[in-house]
């Protein structure tokens, strides 16, 4: 039995019976992989509160031929965030960000950036919650966190010139086409759909993809060009995958 191992955070968990899980994870050295948890819900040993979405764990698990399933053989805590589980915005954030990482990482393809993205964002997250930050500040580790995931998946939108004729998008006017993936003309802009986007929005989805998570609490975003931000960005994401989220719609 070859034992493979990697440091990896929990995507998703699904109940397949009374004692055995399905666990989705993000692993630093294997990408995303699907693991099933043999009596993983009466397992104290093995897996007791190691099975947390806000958590880094060393997983060690092996893959048996003709099995499309890795065999989850152990779990160990290296990174708890704690407090992002007790702040219901925090967590419902992280939520987010993990649906969107299931529904458009490749499975088995190695991704190290998404992996640090990831953890990145949950360090700085849990340290502005347990300084008693505003939810603003949330929603900004949102926003940086998907403008980032589209920027390492390469499907981050092109703002500088139009998709269609590359007409340089001089002081960002251009509308937006998210079929066609990037700014289009006033010309271009008649034979495709497009939506607006202001100036001061493009200019911090940029910033945001240009910085590290340090830029979080340095940067003072009015509202409105917040959710103007994230909204943008959802909606690029639903559109690659096909379908809207569950945890992007509005309670």
């Amino acid at each position: 039995m070859n034992v493979l191992s990697s440091k990896s955070f929990i995507v998703s968990i699904k109940k397949m019976n009374e004692a055995d899980l399905l666990i989705v994870y993000v692993t630093e050295d294997y990408g995303k992989i699907a693991c099933f948890a043999n009596n993983a819900r009466k397992s104290r040993k093995r897996f007791l509160g190691k099975l947390e979405p806000a958590m880094l764990t060393n997983i060690k698990f092996y893959e048996k031929a003709g099995m499309s399933l890795a065999i989850l053989y152990e779990v160990d805590s290296i990174e708890e965030y704690k407090n992002i589980r007790k702040n219901i915005d925090a967590y419902i954030s992280i939520s987010k960000m993990l649906e969107i990482t299931k529904a458009l990482v490749p499975e088995k393809d190695k991704n190290v950036m998404i992996f640090n993205l990831l953890r990145n964002t949950y360090l700085s997250l849990d340290n502005a919650v347990g300084n008693n930050c505003g939810e603003d500040i949330i929603l900004k580790h949102e926003l940086y966190f998907i403008s980032n995931f589209l920027k390492y998946l390469g499907i981050f939108p092109n703002f500088t010139t139009c998709t269609l004729c590359s007409q340089k998008n001089i002081d960002n006017y251009f509308a937006f086409s998210i079929a066609k993936g990037g700014a289009v003309c006033n010309n271009c802009a008649k034979t495709v759909k497009t939506i607006n986007l202001s100036v001061n929005a493009i200019k911090i989805i940029n910033l945001m993809v240009n910085s590290n998570t340090s830029i979080i609490s340095k940067l003072s975003v009015k509202e409105l060009v917040l959710n103007d931000c994230l909204n943008f960005l959802e909606n690029i994401l639903s559109f690659y995958a096909g379908n809207s989220f569950k945890s992007f719609q509005k309670i």
